[in-house]
């Protein structure tokens, strides 16, 4: 019996200690994740806040146009283009947001006041054909990227993360919000930024994606050995009436 109660104790503390190591490789992971992201995007940041133009995509044209009177990349713009509706100039969503940049009315009404896009129209006039109309809706979603920008001092990753959550999330954070679909978003933004100038990701990025997925795993680890734990400790109360080996 004394055989079989240290044996129990040994399990017991090798779950324990299971836990900590997964713990601890779970953060590490995060950490080194954490690091090469804020890399990236500090890159990607000086590089997308120079003018670069775009072709070979729908509505370059337009884009180009609206870009250069914002002041903003037109590559950047044709990026969130991309993550927001592919180029589908009468995309809908569910919350609203319509059109090529998916824009919501009170943005459209916001930035139409200080622009004036719909030249002879007050903002509560405007039909939902103002908003599958891609010039129209590219010269607005443009305007209130380059508004974002300017308000996060040029900081373009920011003005992305806003732009999908609004920017109350990244202030209340403080920065980019702990969001999985605003910082997939992101992501995706920077990568097709990247893919519309042909350029390769950077390294940093693969090495990020990387300690991701060992993050990962060693979460999921931890969820089971947690698991475990918590049948032996209930094994343990049913037989001693303690979650203790006496």
């Amino acid at each position: 019996m004394a055989g079989v109660r240290r044996r129990g104790v040994l399990v017991w503390y090798f779950i324990l200690a299971a836990m900590l190591a997964e713990a601890a490789v779970y953060g590490i992971a995060a950490g080194v994740a954490a690091y090469y992201q804020k890399a990236v995007r500090r890159e990607f940041i000086a590089a997308a806040s120079t003018w670069q133009e775009i072709d070979k995509v729908p509505f370059a044209a337009q884009i180009n146009s609206a870009a250069r009177g914002a002041g903003v990349s037109a590559r950047l713009v044709a990026a969130v283009i991309q993550a927001e509706s592919s180029f589908n100039p009468r995309a809908l969503s569910p919350a609203g947001a319509a059109g090529l940049m998916q824009i919501i009315p009170g943005t459209w009404r916001e930035v139409n006041a200080e622009l004036k896009v719909c030249a002879g129209r007050h903002a509560g006039e405007c039909t939902i054909q103002c908003y599958f109309d891609p010039e129209l809706n590219i010269r607005i979603g443009t305007g209130y990227l380059s508004r974002l920008i300017r308000h996060y001092q040029g900081d373009v990753s920011l003005a992305i993360a806003a732009y999908n959550a609004g920017p109350g999330a990244v202030d209340r954070w403080g920065g980019l919000p702990p969001f999985l679909e605003t910082q997939e978003y992101v992501e995706r933004v920077m990568g097709y930024w990247y893919q519309f100038g042909k350029l390769p990701l950077p390294a940093g990025r693969l090495v990020a994606e990387h300690w991701l997925r060992i993050r990962g795993l060693a979460g999921w680890s931890l969820v089971g050995t947690t698991g475990i734990l918590l049948l032996v400790a209930r094994r343990l109360k049913k037989i001693n009436r303690s979650w203790r080996w006496r």
